[in-house]
Parts: structure tokens; sequence; C-alpha cells
């Protein structure tokens, strides 16, 4: 139970967070750095068993038999030498920067955010490094790009802009990924992580080379390599505990890890292996020259980091156990002094009241402690002997060495090894030696602000003398990727005279050289020089505006309140494929296109045949909107009864319900338009015919040939067999709709939140002068009258249809009903409710739709949870309460139920409710605000002799006031 107690305890930061704010504000960040020291403690108490090759796993089931398909999605984690060191790097990172936060921090309410997503952000990154699932990394993977973005967002108007790049970047990384999981789940058979990797399915082949461009492209948008680096500066927009967690621990070290993990299966692809080391040194060396531009301390340390990322994505290229062993080396040795320097320039940056370096003066002898320690990390970075900096990078460039074209690749690293060194200098004498600014006044930070910050840095002069205590992590690490079991790496300070050790000497001794007598002129000559005549953020912003207008220009084609505009190039292009299928194959799905001579089983089948022609008929010819509405409807009659004919009593209850009240929603759409539809040419007409014979005939054989022609399948075989045993209903229509494909009906689910949003947003914003005069808010002429009669019948029917949904609801599981089709039950007593009032009314309250669509997504997710307990998300649980067979899935039915309701009076509410909901005028009030705020005379259309006038003259002019004139008034 190790790693859910880890689990547990980072969550616990999150929920605790908000509460330790209230009462102590910053200061919290020391309870929180108490509880990541606390699980960091106990994973590593299990690090020795893990480097012996005995990982840490445990692993629930969270949705059991996806799709049919006997694959299972577990909430797995696996803790093994690779995951463990990433897990232990983000939460001893994570604890001091937390204690440097409650002492940089300002005390303000922005804290809580802060804190919460800080923890939120720790709490991904490691449900991301101990994930044994693809479903669970891919869900980790988006929540750190989430957490980050929020981080960056929350600086305000400096980080705004940043913050939408970050996140644009990001998830195009996020769909790539998904899709290079997708590919490998489906091709290994399984989710499983280690499953995958261990997979025989990967080799030489096309399906290979994809998954490793997928999986490097998704870990180069995290890991800022070119052409996605120019997000990781702008990040700097954040504060510095957030700029130190994420360079150093979290979102860069997320690609980091995801290509290491990747490369137990990649590591002599060729493909990878020049993607990864080419982009990496190009990436350390753009970066590095860009880092020596820049005068803002924070700017200058991330483009650093891009740079060395660069050299842990070649190395990790490279692919040998040694390159291996050298970028976890570096990870580690990068995460140490580049955190540490980040929060350093937060202390200069609080006690001088800037970072940049031509605001700066002398500060060494004002902040000695910071100066030291800040000279400590800076040499690290530089790699000068005998920090750990130094051995990392020596590592790197044995492992280069040793690669193919090794000595091309020593020079191209020697280069920007050099460059390394020369802009840690800068951030030594920028911000404490050459500053042209007198810094009288400013003094050492306190104890509590510099102590944390400095501590990772000086980890750097203390580890190189104890190196025993790194080899163990770092060969457990390589074995897990590797999985050989003998590798042993053995770091050194020295290694003799070799070609790599020839080349920092020389780096060193030009880095000096250079620093003493040739650093001001150049800092100076290249001070904020744009290199390149755009940047990243330009070109990417220049690609956004050209895909928004290129959206535009494709949405053009539907904008318009002409229904063909919309439907025509979805209806073409399913009619060209099916002509296609039919014109030039010989069959679809192994089933012949050659006509059959089955005949007309069932003579009856004529009858919804006959109303279904009639009614189709009738709305080619007709030009009343009226007259094609109530068409549609018989159109939808006559299918239900095929339906019924057919034995489906569901389908045909639900498709009869579905037309009452679409007729409805659509008649109340109607009144806003004018009464008859225009005159039509008579060359739109030809070519509306033959596209529509065209699309018949398509339609005619596609049903044909593929419905209806063929044995039951298999699953469907099952779902009739099996599925009545295994859930004790008789109604497997519904058991197959909220049991066996809950996953699908949840989806579904969200649709209709989503349209419910859309009608009420849609409708709230049309302007005044959309509606047909006379219409809106002015109800039909002697609505009042006529509303009588179905008034008293409302009051007889509605009570019958509230127990009738009931009933339907609760018998779903052994008959014909349940959720759905009870809630348009109900559903449709709302809808007489409102046809029975004589003027425009909301239904219900005008929050009642958003709270039942709410409450019922709420209700369904919820109800997923419980099958946890027993088999997994959505997992049905089946007992029997006073002899009455009770399942699980009636809350998600209930949860249905809400949805559905919340939906259909949404669209009451919004298409006939009253312009002010919930407000309850009479006509004098209707009249009154028509006077007040005239609507545009719209002409009416040409009308023949024999039409029908569809506002006939009022019988009772008292029933029916007319608009008040400015002079009555």
């Amino acid at each position: 139970m190790t790693l859910p107690l880890v689990i547990g305890l980072v969550a616990a930061t999150v929920v605790l967070s908000p509460i330790l704010v209230r009462v102590i504000d910053k200061k919290a960040g020391y309870p929180l750095a108490a509880l990541l020291f606390a699980a960091a403690a106990v994973l590593g108490s299990k690090f020795t068993s893990v480097a012996q090759g005995d990982a840490l796993f445990w692993s629930r089931t969270w949705a059991a038999d996806v799709m049919g398909t006997g694959t299972s999605i577990d909430f797995a984690l696996r803790a093994d030498g690779l995951g463990i060191f990433f897990a232990l790097l983000a939460l001893v990172i994570g604890g001091v920067v937390f204690l440097y936060s409650a002492a940089y921090l300002p005390e303000r309410d922005g804290n809580t955010s802060f804190y919460t997503i800080m923890t939120a952000f720790t709490l991904s990154v490691l449900l991301l490094v101990l994930a044994d699932d693809a479903v669970l990394l891919f869900i980790a993977w988006e929540l750190v790009s989430i957490a980050s973005f929020l981080l960056i967002a929350r600086s305000g108007s400096s980080g705004e802009a940043g913050s939408y790049r970050t996140l644009i970047l990001t998830f195009f990384g996020g769909l790539t990924l998904l899709a290079g999981l997708a590919v490998a789940s489906i091709q290994a058979g399984t989710t499983r992580l280690q499953d995958i990797l261990a997979s025989d399915v990967w080799g030489d082949n096309r399906l290979t080379v994809v998954v490793a461009m997928l999986i490097a492209f998704s870990a180069f948008t995290k890991a800022a390599q070119f052409p996605f680096h120019f997000w990781l500066p702008e990040a700097m927009a954040a504060a510095t505990p957030v700029s130190a967690f994420l360079h150093a621990a979290a979102v860069v070290k997320a690609g980091v890890y995801l290509l290491l993990r990747f490369s137990t299966i990649f590591h002599d692809v060729a493909a990878w292996n020049y993607l990864l080391v080419i982009t990496g040194l190009f990436t350390a060396l753009m970066s590095a020259i860009f880092a020596i531009t820049k005068t803002d301390l924070k700017h200058l340390t991330a483009y650093s980091t891009v740079s060395h990322l660069g050299w842990i994505v070649a190395a990790i290229g490279v692919g040998s156990p040694i390159a291996l062993a050298a970028a976890m080396t570096h990870t580690l040795a990068h995460a140490l002094f580049k955190s540490s320097l980040f929060m350093l320039i937060g202390v200069v940056d609080h006690e001088a009241g800037t970072r940049d370096m031509r605001r700066l003066g002398p500060l060494y002898d004002k902040m000695p402690y910071t100066f030291v320690s800040t000279v400590v990390a800076a040499c690290s970075m530089a790699a000068v002997p005998p920090l750990f900096g130094f051995v990392s990078k020596e590592s790197i460039l044995d492992a280069f060495h040793e690669a193919p074209h090794g000595m091309v690749l020593l020079l191209i690293a020697g280069c920007a090894a050099f460059l390394t060194f020369v802009y840690s200098a800068k951030i030594v004498f920028g911000a404490f030696i050459d500053g042209p600014k007198d810094m009288t006044g400013v003094h050492e930070a306190p104890a509590a602000l510099w102590v944390p910050a400095a501590l990772p840095g000086w980890m750097s002069a203390v580890l190189p003398f104890l190196l025993f205590w790194v080899d163990s992590p770092i060969s457990a690490g390589v074995r897990a990727i590797t999985g050989d079991e003998t590798f042993e790496v053995h770091l050194g300070l020295w290694h003799g005279f070799t070609a790599p050790f020839l080349v920092s000497v020389i780096v060193l001794a030009g880095g000096i050289f250079f620093t003493v007598y040739h650093r001001k002129p150049v800092y100076e000559r290249f001070r904020n020089k744009a290199l390149l005549p755009a940047d990243g953020t330009e070109v990417l912003s220049w690609t956004t505006r050209k895909l928004s207008r290129m959206g535009e220009s494709f949405g053009a084609l539907a904008d318009g309140f002409n229904p063909s505009r919309h439907l025509f190039p979805l209806l073409a292009s399913v009619t060209a494929m099916g002509l296609a299928a039919l014109l030039l194959t010989d069959g679809v799905d192994g089933v012949a296109l050659a006509p059959r001579a089955d005949g007309l089983d069932v003579w009856w089948d004529l009858i919804p045949f006959a109303i279904i022609a009639a009614s189709v008929l009738g709305m080619v010819f007709t030009r009343s909107r009226l007259a094609s509405a109530v068409l549609l409807g018989t159109v939808g009659v006559g299918m239900t009864l095929q339906m019924f004919m057919l034995g489906a009593p569901d389908v045909a209850l639900t498709q009869f319900l579905v037309e009452a009240l679409t007729v409805v929603v659509i008649l109340v759409v109607l009144r806003y338009q004018p009464r008859m539809f225009p005159e039509t040419k008579r060359r739109r007409k030809v070519f509306a015919g033959v596209f529509a014979l065209l699309a018949g005939v398509v339609a005619f054989f596609g049903v044909y040939n593929l419905t209806g022609r063929r044995d039951r399948s298999e699953l469907a075989q099952w779902y009739l067999t099996e599925g009545g045993k295994l859930t004790g209903a008789d109604n497997i229509v519904a058991v197959i709709i909220v049991e066996f494909r809950g996953f699908d009906t949840l989806g579904e689910l969200s649709v209709l939140g989503m349209a419910a949003v859309v009608i009420a947003a849609v409708v709230s914003s049309m302007p005044r002068h959309m509606f047909e005069a006379g219409t809106r808010p002015r109800p039909f002429g002697q609505s009042q009258l006529n509303s009588i009669p179905l008034r008293k019948a409302a009051a007889l029917v509605v009570p019958v249809l509230i127990v009738l949904s009931v009933l339907i609801f609760f018998r779903g599981h052994t008959a014909p009903g349940g959720g759905f089709v009870a809630a348009l039950v109900l559903a449709t007593a709302f809808a007489l409710n409102y046809l029975s009032r004589g003027a425009d009314a909301d239904v219900v309250h005008p929050m009642t739709p958003i709270r039942l669509t709410g409450w019922g997504i709420i209700i369904a997710i919820s109800s997923g949870f419980l099958g946890l307990i027993e088999g997994g998300f959505m997992y049905a649980i089946h007992g029997e309460i006073a002899g009455e067979h009770l399942t699980t899935s009636l809350i998600f039915d209930f949860g249905i139920y809400l949805a559905v309701l919340g939906m259909v009076t949404s669209a009451i509410n919004a298409l006939g409710g009253y312009l002010r909901p919930g407000a309850e005028l009479s006509e004098l009030d209707y009249a009154r605000d028509e006077a007040e705020n005239p609507l545009p005379a719209v002409p009416e259309p040409e009308q023949p002799e024999n039409a029908v006038d569809a506002h006939p003259a009022p019988i009772n002019p008292a029933h029916d006031p007319q608009p008040l004139t400015t002079k009555e008034q």
C-alpha cells in the first residue's frame, strides 16, 4: 500500500491547502512541504527493494471489459527505478519550493489559488511518472498542462498571452500523445504500459517509427525542444516559485520522462535516434545563443533551461545504456542547480526590486550569502569541477564520444558547453558585479528566504563527494528502461585523459579567458538583440491568425439562415461516397450490392410506408411553414408505426414522444418567421430534385444491403442470450444503453447538456429585429380564448402523464421504458402546460433547466464511481431490496431523466418564454411593450390567391387587443 499512501499524502496537500492558507496565509508552505517530504520519505524507504528489481505496484479496475473487448482500463500505479527517480525529484524539489514560497510570497488572498494549483500540479506530475496505464498516463499528462496554464495565467495580464500559447502547444503535444498511445494500445492489445513496452509488435517496421515520432513530438512540446521551445521563456510571467518548480521538476521533466520511458522500445530505432540527437543539439546551441542576449535574469535562465533540455534529449537519442544514464544524471544535476538559480534570482528581485541587469548594481557585498550561493549554482550549470554539473556534463560528453559520428557530436557539444559557460558567467556578473546602478540600501534577504533557495545548489557541491549515493538510483533507472539487470554505472570526477576531458579543459580555459577579457563588450553588443526576423511567438500568432481566417472562410459556406447551406456539404459528401461505393465496388464489407428477390414479407408494412411517402410529398409541394411542420410530424408517426410493427416498443415510444416534442419546438420557432416559404427559382428546384433523387438512391441501396439482411452478429446474440442472465433484466434494449454501453450513453448525455446551454445562449443573443413583426412578445390572435379547451384537458392529462412518467421510469429494467422515455413523457406534460397558456411564459423557473441538466450529469457521473466498489467505473451493481431487484444503473438512469427534462424545458423556455424571463404579463402589457419598442416591418412574400391566412382576423376583439398607438397612450 506504499503507492496509495504516497498519492494520498500528496492529494491531502491539495485538500488542505485552502484551509491552511485561510489559517496561516503564506506560511501554509511549511506544512505542505512537510507532507511532500513525508511522501518522499515513504517512497524512498522502498528504494532498496526497487533498485533490486522489485517494483512497487498497485492497481484498481477503472473500467472493466471496455467496449466488449475484454480489455480493462485500470488505475494502475508502478514505481520502478525510473518512476521512483522522477517521483522523488518532484517531491523533494516541490517541498523545497514550498519552503521558499512561505517566505517569498506576499500576504494576500491570491495565495489560496497559488498553493491549491501548485499542490495539484505536484499530484499531476506524480501520477504521470507513476502511471502504469496508458489512459492514466494521458490524463495525468493533460492535468500537468492545465495546471501549468493556470499557474502562468494567474500572474495577470502579463501572463495571459503566454499562458494561452503554452496551452496551445502543450495540448498539441497531448493530441499526438493520445494518437501514439491509442495506436500502441490497440496494437499491443492492452492499455497496461508495461505490457505495451514488452509487446513483440515493436521492431524494424513502420508502425514502430510512426509511434516513435508521435511520442517524440509529444515530449518535445513539454521539454521545450525546437520548434516548440518558445513557450518556456514566456512562462516566466509566472511567480518565481512556479518557474523554479516548472523548470526543475515538473512540466519539462515530464517530457524527459516520456522519452526515457519509451526508450525501452525506441532506443535502437534510427528515426528516433536521429530526430532526438539532431533536435536536441540544435536546441542546445540555439537557446544558448538566445540566453546570452537576455538582460532579464529569469528570461536568461529560462533559455538556459531549454539549452540543457536539449543536452538531455540528445543523450536520450543516442540510446545506449551509458547515454541513458548520462541523461538521468544531467536531469538530476539540472534540477538542483536550476531550481536554486530561479529561487536565488527571486531573492535578488525580492530585495533589489528588479531582476533586470540594466537596473542592478554591485550586490556581492550587500547580499553575500545570496551571491556565493548563486556562484555555486551557476558554476555547476557551467560544469566547473568539482561540482555535480561537471560530473553530469562529462557523462554526456562520454556518451556522445562513444556514439556513431562521435567526434562531430563532441565538437557540437563543446560549442554548446562554451556558450553555457558564457551565459552562466553573465548571470553572476550581471546580477552581482557589473550592474550600473547604486545598490545602497539593499541588504541580505532573511535566512528563511535565501536558505531554501540555496539548498539545491549547494547539493551540487556535496554530491560529487557522495557519488556512490547517485550510482544506485541512476543504475536502477537505466535497468528499468533497458531490462538489463546487470547494468551498473559508476560516476566519477576523474576518468583519465580522454577526448571529453580535453573538450572540458578547452571549454573551461576559453570560458575563463572570455569572462575576464571580453565579457563586457560581447554582452553589450548582443544585449536584447533580435537574432532572427521573427521569434516563435510571432510565428505561432501568425499561424493561429491564418487558421482562424481559414476557419472563417469554411464557416462562411454555412453562414446563413437557409438550412440548405448547412446540410448540402454534408449530404453531398455522403451521397458522393455512397455513389462511389455503388459504382466502383462490388460490395461493402462483403455484402453484395446485387438486387435481391426477398419480396415483401408483411403487406401491412405498406401502411407506414404510405404515411411517410404522402407526408414527404406534401412537404415537397407545400409552401406553408405550418403545414411543413405538421407533415414532418406525420413522417415521424409513420416511422413510429413501423417500429411498433417490427416489435420495438422501446424505440417506437421514444420516437413518438421525440416527434411530438419536436413539432412543438418547431412551431414555436416558426412563429418568428414568415408564414410561407419564399418562392424558389425553377433552376434551384431542378437541381434540388436531381440531388434528392441521387441521395434517395444511395440511401435506399445502403439500407437495403447493409441492414436487416444478415444473421445476428455475435455481439447481438450474446446480448440476447447472456444479458438477461447477468443483469436480471428482460428489457435488453434499456440494459444495453445504461449498463453494457454506459460510456456511450454518458457521452450522449453530455451532448444533451451542451444542447441545453447552446439553445439558451443562441436564443438569448438574438436581437429583437430578427423576430417577425407581431410574433414576439405579442401572442397569436385570440390565444387566450383558443387555449381554454386545452387548459381544461391539461388539468386532466398532466397528472396522468406525471404518474406514467414515474411508472415508465421504474419499469425500464424489465419492460419498455427507462429514464429517457420517462423524461420525455414528463416533458410532454410541460409542453402541454405551455400550450394551454394563452401567451408567452416560461414553463418553469428560468434557472430550473440549468439545475436539472447540471444535476442530471453530476448524478450520472457520480453513479459511475459506485461501480468501482465491485468491477470498475460505470459497472452496475445488482441486488434486492424488499424483494425487488434493483441496480445502481437506476441512479444513472435518473441522471439521464433529469438531464433530458432540463434540455426540453430549456428549449421551451428559451423559445417560448417571455423576453424578460419569469415575467407574468397580461396581453395589454405585451401590446404596450410592442408600442414602446416597435419592430421593423418585414415585407410579406407574395401570396397566391388561394393561400391560407395563418393569422385570421380575431373573432372577439376584446380578447385580442391591438397595439396602442402613441396618440392613444
